[in-house]
């Protein structure tokens, strides 16, 4: 569980999350297409790295 809780992949969605949820209490200034386009990137780069680690397994 330490391991997953460690990943790059949690780490970053943890972090968008917190982006997102901090725009909206403390009012950061990103407008909707800034934070589509944040959550886009992250969701990109979790796909994408999920994919090359499952690649890496041996999973198809």
């Amino acid at each position: 569980m330490k391991k997953k809780l460690g990943s790059r992949k949690f780490l970053v969605t943890v972090a968008g999350v917190i982006t997102v949820i901090a725009n909206d209490y403390f009012d950061l200034g990103l407008d909707g297409e800034s934070v589509l386009a944040l959550v886009s990137v992250i969701a990109a780069y979790v796909l994408g790295q999920a994919h090359v680690d499952a690649k890496t397994k041996g999973v198809e």
